[in-house]
């Protein structure tokens, strides 16, 4: 059985259609497939049943119907638990044409998923053994994959999820004619890169993916409505081209390959576990960019192992620079970042003012209450403030683990609310509360 292919997807599902068609693979060949589905087996029963467990719970599958067969889009199911196998690795926005004679041909082969540090089993790689190629920053934005397609005769946009011709309303996958873009972000991505010269770019580099990040004018995190937006306020950013070969170039090969702007590139030295860790925890606490990724020297040029570093900070610093918001405030604070915090308010009225009154405030309640931790005081002010019930647990939890920072950030978080002004206000009034049940105590 030939499969040329380095995509995964592509392999599964060819293996699969020749099942069908009555082909009859040894057990070794049946494992070898079967172990893209993260569950290796020599039965093709099992192999078949775990096909349609990934394919209908874990990975999504978006098609349209093209004449002599179906254009479809894989990726991952956002509401499925991620977990690292081959064909996950690659659900990214694999473009696959499936011919009604069962016959597979791979249309498109985005970026493949990096590896987040925080998951299950996800190893680290010591630099001395397995050196770093490339660190970038993460743009917060959304995947778009331009790609040449076949049945239009042009290059196209597609997002990680769907094609340009099809959208979600309400949970539920239109599809239009494949003539016509009506996927937002596609039809944004196709403005800029008519309006500033990308298609010119990418003539000649028929049979490649392009893999770029489009940023909107409020970070994805935040969920805004894109189409409130004109095409004018987004930012169209170049991450990684795939040659037609399979090799996923780096950033720097990339952007120097068509000459457009890329994803931030980091000069970092990082040449053993120490530096490695060193910049982790730097990466991990970035109030600028939602996450790192580490590039490392890999035996497969196709998916070459990636790590991707999550800032925890990040969504509390963009929910106070776009949203105001109390409860970031106050976690920023209990991380010494109050004066951070304050900074990445809006300038308007009273706002900064506020957030420097709630900071100063998360900080004479953290003194106060490792000062008076096991005062009777605290249950006497949680009580009347009717949170003794919801904070009981914590306080008996910092008190035997001494624990203070936790139970301070969750009462404050609790006593802000959603208003800046609120916040304020409560904080105060439980301050001056806990204050007063101390003197009397």
């Amino acid at each position: 059985m030939k499969t040329l292919s380095y995509n995964s997807i592509f392999k599964i599902e060819e293996f699969k259609l020749k099942i069908d068609q009555g082909y009859e693979p040894s057990p070794e060949e049946v494992k070898k497939v079967s172990s893209l589905l993260g569950e290796p087996t020599k039965k093709v029963d099992v192999f078949t049943s775990r096909y349609l467990d990934v394919f209908t719970r874990l990975i999504q599958k978006n098609c349209v119907f093209i004449g002599e067969g179906d254009l479809c889009i894989y990726s991952w199911n956002p509401r499925a638990y991620l977990r690292y196998f081959p064909a996950s690795i690659d659900a990214t926005g694999t473009i696959l044409f499936i011919k009604n004679t069962g016959e597979v041909e791979l249309i498109a082969y985005p970026i493949h998923r990096s590896h987040d540090i925080e998951g299950h089993k996800v190893t680290i790689p010591d630099p001395r053994e397995t050196p770093v190629k490339e660190v970038t920053k993460r743009i917060d934005g959304y995947q778009i994959t331009f790609y040449y397609n076949p049945f239009l005769k042009r290059w196209i946009p597609a997002t990680r999820y769907v094609l340009h011709n099809m959208r979600y309303i309400k949970g539920r996958l239109e599809i239009s004619d494949l003539e016509e873009i009506i996927n937002p972000f596609c039809k944004v991505a196709d403005s800029i890169a008519r309006e500033k010269g990308v298609y010119d770019k990418l003539k000649g580099f028929s049979g490649w993916t392009f893999t770029f990040i489009l940023k909107p004018p409020e970070p994805a995190i935040l969920k805004p409505n894109i189409e409130l937006f004109n095409s004018e306020e987004f930012e169209l950013y170049l991450l990684t081209a795939r040659k037609p070969t399979g090799e996923l170039l780096t950033v720097k090969e990339t952007g120097e390959l068509i000459k457009w702007p890329t994803v931030p590139i980091v000069e970092e030295k990082i040449e053993d576990i120490n530096d490695l860790n060193k910049f982790i925890e730097r990466a991990s606490m970035d109030l600028e960019y939602r996450s790192h990724f580490i590039r490392f020297y890999d035996k497969d040029p196709y998916r070459p192992y990636t790590l991707e570093i999550k800032s925890k900070l990040y969504p509390e610093a963009m929910n106070i620079k776009y949203a105001s918001n109390p409860k970031s405030i106050i976690i920023l604070a209990s991380y010494g970042l109050g004066d951070k915090a304050v900074e990445l308010l809006v300038d308007y009225g009273d706002i900064k003012d506020l957030g420097r009154e709630i900071v100063y405030s998360y900080n004479v309640l953290k003194k106060l209450i490792e000062q008076k931790l096991n005062d009777k005081a605290i249950e006497e002010a949680l009580k009347e403030s009717s949170l003794y019930k919801q904070m009981r647990g914590e306080l008996e939890r910092a008190r035997r683990k001494g624990d203070v920072e936790r139970f301070v950030r969750k009462l404050s978080a609790i006593l802000a609310g959603d208003n800046i002004r609120e916040a304020r206000d409560n904080l105060r009034k439980f301050i001056e509360l806990l204050s007063k049940k101390e003197r009397t105590i």
